[in-house]
């Protein structure tokens, strides 16, 4: 214990200093004479983080009289326990040093040393639990919750200011009065509960509902516990309660967020198929009728890639205000994604009414639609209807309105159609892609991988064919056979043909630019690509943007292309040529005509097809025609590429007639850039071909 004795009687300090000798542990006393001396020493004790326990402290000093001397010790070390000594026994001061904060008084000649220890410990102690409380005094004051002191009579004894804030009620106006008052007209019923739990569990914390003083009811989260359980004394409980009015408005935002498209403010799919799932449970209970109207926006593709999205996102817009006026109050409209939409529709048996129903729609959203700066544009929509039956999830039941307005589209557009088990299932397939396939490329869903092309001579890798792949978002990932002829179709092949020719290229640039020598990249080109006006100039600007060396490109086509509009293809092939770009011919013919093509155009490439290598060994005939387009390319002095090799029976044969060049599952299958470019690094040091054990016999 260290302390501090200010006394400026030496008679009276020695007495002091006797009295606590011997004790253990021992105590250090720092005796001054003075206020002033005191002062210094409590400071200096403050700077080298030595403080004092206790201060025995006279209160006629030489430099100060009486309470005085108090107030100036107290107000430097406020945390420090005084314990005055006097000459005097005047209750009357010593009641009022208490109340300023002194913690004991003694009076001199009086005092034996066992009182003097006893009241130092006991001074240390309170001092200790009074800064603990006023802790607790400030932590409550500062708290940002409400907190409320309830005594057994469940009336208000105290409240902090949070509390005051919170309920907009002064202290004095809630002190003394019933904790009941602070709670909504909502909780009548639970407050006896809430009690009862309370007093017997010790704690309770849920969310109530509490009135203001302006009447204002708010939700809360509120805890009770019971801090005072005796015998001898009565149960006391403090609240604690938060306003989570801002939390709850945030939920039913992010509630509202989660259900509803921002855009037209509509339910979406995770909103409608919760609804048509109750709607179905609740038609079989009541025998009712659930059916579902899958609407698509016709065109709306083409509008939203003319008109920008800010005229499409008006059009959906129009269309959903357009949807909700068609239909009962009773039904849900909602926006599935894009520019599709469905409506859930009950207790509607016939299907005249049905009919009735979707005409009308057909006629509400197929108005024209102004749009500023573009004046007025035409809009329709195609409708799929299907009603529940047997055991249909809601899932089913939205796939077959879906189908049926896939049906109604192929029907010409603007029409409704109903599901029916009947319909062709291959033309609403095909339907289907085709719709999805114009889709496909605004999500960024075709992809390309890279096909490695080895020499025969060497193992290495000397060349690429890039494939058009589809990461369909129901169907996985699809090869370019599975979809081209919708791609044809509908003429996505034009600028899905000029994102193929770009992104190849690009990843072609990118191996040189990492170190790799260059390779040839070869592309397969459909006829309406071929035959499209702006070929060669779609052409020229990739090259030109890309910076692709052209001698390394090489445009795979097939045969039939030589054969239809021959002078103006071989015109466009001559300017190819030109340009510095290698031409092969896929399915080659060996009857005077091609040969001459061969001749004429310098064609650099034959490749052998893979439905050849297929029965290479017990076909005689594939075997011979295989032999034959090697040989021409041998004599010709062309290049030659044998795809679709998948086993070493297969290998040896095109080695032993001298194809040039293969690429088949045996050595790799397609690969994506990177891994391609971790190949090429590998099997360039190398000295053999690759084999593949998952396609070796």
């Amino acid at each position: 214990m260290k302390l501090l004795l200010v006394e400026d009687n030496p008679g009276d300090a020695r007495l002091f200093n006797l009295m606590l000798l011997g004790e253990s542990p021992p105590i250090e006393l720092i005796h001054c004479e003075s206020l002033n001396g005191a002062l210094m020493i409590i400071e200096e004790s403050r700077v080298t983080s030595s403080p004092f326990d206790a201060i025995l402290l006279d209160l006629s000093l030489p430099d100060s009289q009486g309470v005085e001397t108090f107030h100036r010790i107290h107000e430097v070390a406020p945390d420090i326990p005084i314990v005055i000594l006097t000459a005097l026994n005047d209750k009357i001061v010593a009641s009022r040093l208490a109340s300023l904060g002194a913690q004991d008084y003694l009076v001199k000649g009086f005092v034996e040393a066992d009182l003097m220890i006893r009241s130092l410990h006991y001074a240390i102690e309170r001092k200790k639990t009074e800064v603990g409380l006023k802790m607790v005094s400030k932590v409550f004051e500062c708290m940002l919750e409400g907190i409320v002191m309830v005594d057994s009579d469940l009336l208000i004894t105290h409240v902090n200011q949070a509390f005051i804030n919170i309920m907009g009620y002064q202290a004095e106006e809630v002190i003394g009065r019933p904790v009941q008052m602070l709670l909504s007209e909502r909780q009548e019923n639970t407050f006896s509960m809430l009690w009862n739990i309370l007093t017997t569990q010790g704690s309770w914390q849920g969310e109530v509902w509490q009135r203001r003083k302006s009447g204002e009811i708010f939700p809360s989260h509120l805890s009770a516990s019971e801090v005072t359980r005796s015998k001898r004394e009565s149960s006391r409980f403090v609240i604690v309660f938060s306003d989570i009015s801002d939390i709850k408005l945030s939920e039913k935002r992010l509630h509202y967020l989660a259900h509803h498209d921002p855009l037209t403010g509509l339910p979406n799919r995770l909103f409608l198929n919760d609804r048509l799932e109750q709607a179905i449970l609740h038609g079989k209970r009541q025998k009712t009728g659930v059916t579902v109207m899958f609407i698509d926006i016709d065109h709306f593709k083409q509008i939203n890639d003319s008109m920008g999205h800010a005229a499409g996102d008006q059009l959906l817009r129009t269309t959903a205000e357009r949807l909700v006026t068609s239909i009962r109050e009773t039904d849900t409209v909602a926006r599935l994604g894009g520019d599709e939409f469905a409506i859930i529709l009950t207790d509607i048996h016939l299907t005249s009414d049905l009919e009735t129903l979707a005409k009308k729609i057909l006629d509400t959203v197929s108005q024209p639609v102004f749009l500023q700066e573009l004046g007025l544009v035409n809009l329709s929509v195609s409708i799929g209807i299907a009603s529940h039956r047997a055991e249909l999830s809601a899932d089913e039941l939205l796939e077959k309105a879906d189908t049926a307005m896939y049906v109604a589209k192929k029907s010409g557009r603007n029409q409704f159609r109903f599901f029916s088990p009947h319909l062709d299932s291959t033309d609403i397939q095909a339907s289907k892609i085709e719709a999805e396939t114009l889709q496909a490329l605004d999500y960024q869903e075709y992809s390309l991988s890279y096909q490695p092309q080895f020499d025969l001579s060497s193992g290495k890798v000397i060349g690429v064919e890039a494939l058009l792949r589809w990461q369909h978002p129901q169907h996985g990932l699809l090869q370019a056979s599975d979809f081209i002829s919708s791609l044809e179709d509908s003429g996505l092949i034009i600028p899905l043909g000029e994102w193929i020719l770009t992104t190849a290229c690009q990843e072609w640039k990118s191996w040189c630019a990492r170190g790799q020598d260059p390779i040839k990249l070869a592309i397969n080109l459909t006829y309406k690509q071929f035959n499209h006006d702006g070929f060669l100039v779609m052409v020229e600007k990739v090259l030109r943007q890309t910076g692709m060396e052209p001698c390394w490109l090489e445009f795979e086509l097939a045969r039939h292309i030589f054969t239809e509009n021959r002078s103006r293809h071989f015109t466009v092939i001559q300017s190819l040529k030109n340009l510095g770009i290698r031409i092969a011919i896929n399915g080659f013919d060996s009857g005077i005509s091609s040969l001459n093509t061969l001749h004429q155009l310098k064609i650099d490439t034959l490749k052998v097809d893979r439905s050849l290598l297929t029965d290479l060994g017990h076909s005689k005939g594939n075997a011979l025609y295989t032999r034959l387009i090697l040989s021409l390319a041998q004599s010709f002095d062309l290049k030659s590429v044998a795809e679709g090799v998948e086993n070493a029976q297969q290998l040896t044969f095109l080695s032993d007639h001298h194809c040039t060049e293969v690429q088949g599952f045996l050595l790799s299958h397609p690969l994506v850039a990177e891994d391609l470019f971790r190949l090429i690094e590998k099997q360039n040091k190398d000295s053999h071909l690759p084999s593949n054990p998952e396609n070796s016999p």
